[in-house]
């Protein structure tokens, strides 16, 4: 399985369970790794005309940022 850094901006909400509140993440929505992708391709050279290969280096790039976000510190 794809690591994808999991949602890049969770929404929480409310649950009321047996007379309690409790906060729940909804996951929602984008990954982080599509998020990366989309910032990388804002930066491409637009003079590159191939999608494909601008696509590709944009999810090469996303795919490095979440990698080192996982590491240890």
């Amino acid at each position: 399985m794809m690591k994808d850094g999991g949602s890049a901006f969770p929404q929480h909400g409310w649950t009321k369970d047996h007379d309690t509140l409790e906060r729940m993440a909804n996951q929602g929505g984008m990954s982080l790794r599509d998020w990366f992708a989309g910032m990388a391709l804002g930066n491409c050279s637009y003079k590159m005309v191939n999608p494909e290969h601008q696509a590709s280096l944009a999810y090469q790039l996303a795919d490095a940022m979440v990698a080192e976000r996982d590491k240890e510190v």
